[in-house]
């Protein structure tokens, strides 16, 4: 008896070795790009740095493409999101490769992600999402988010039109920033082959620079 049981417990030590050993592989080298003393989303028992740090990228993202001569966050946030609900967002040409980056840290999160009815990646269920909905500052699109969040009900269907009337707001309001980063621009990822956008630009170049090569000669 006393020999079963010492099998039992090293095959689980062994199982729970291997298992920590898989999830050590699976991480993926993270430099946070933009360290703040500043916490910006604080939530309760949820460690938000990677959120921070996701929110943050986004928002330079969005900057440098909409605005590239001055840096003005509300225009950049009201056209993208007037861009990302109308399904004209250029993502192959927006996302730099930092955010990339903090896409495959997001993805380890497994909580985080799932597969909707309408097509969004996001798992709304996720204790980010109830974070989010404490503390966006508009009163009437805090409860409207609430609501939907509440009766598992969010999509941009429902919460599309009310969210592209507050574009102004998510420059200081980092919880909605954070909101519309997961979900209008990080959850898009899943649909996006960013190598396939890389090989495509790659054979155009060559191309062109064959033209070039031969431009001004007679054949």
């Amino acid at each position: 008896m006393k020999l079963k049981l010492a099998l039992i417990v090293l095959t689980l030590c062994l199982f729970n070795c291997k298992q920590e050993t898989a999830q050590k592989q699976e991480q993926i080298n993270f430099d946070f790009k933009y360290p703040s003393a500043q916490k910006l989303l604080d939530c309760d028992n949820l460690d938000t740095s990677l959120f921070q740090e996701a929110m943050q990228s986004f928002e330079n993202d969005i900057v440098k493409f909409y605005t590239p001569d001055q840096p003005v966050y509300s225009r950049a946030y009201s056209i993208f999101v007037g861009q990302a609900l109308g399904n004209k967002v250029d993502y192959s040409k927006l996302v730099s490769e930092h955010s990339k980056t903090v896409f495959e840290a997001l993805k380890q999160d497994k909580r985080l992600w799932i597969d909707n009815a309408d097509g969004s990646k996001v798992n709304f269920q996720h204790p980010i999402f109830k974070c989010i909905g404490a503390n966006i500052k508009d009163e009437p699109l805090r409860k409207t988010y609430n609501a939907l969040i509440d009766t598992n009900s969010m999509s941009m269907r429902m919460f599309g039109g009310q969210l592209r009337r507050k574009t102004f707001d998510m420059k200081d309001d980092k919880y909605l920033a954070t909101f519309v980063a997961l979900e209008l621009f990080y959850g898009k990822f899943f649909d996006i082959d960013f190598n396939a956008e890389t090989s495509t630009e790659n054979e155009a170049s060559t191309t062109l620079e064959k033209h070039d090569a031969h431009d001004g000669h007679n054949h």
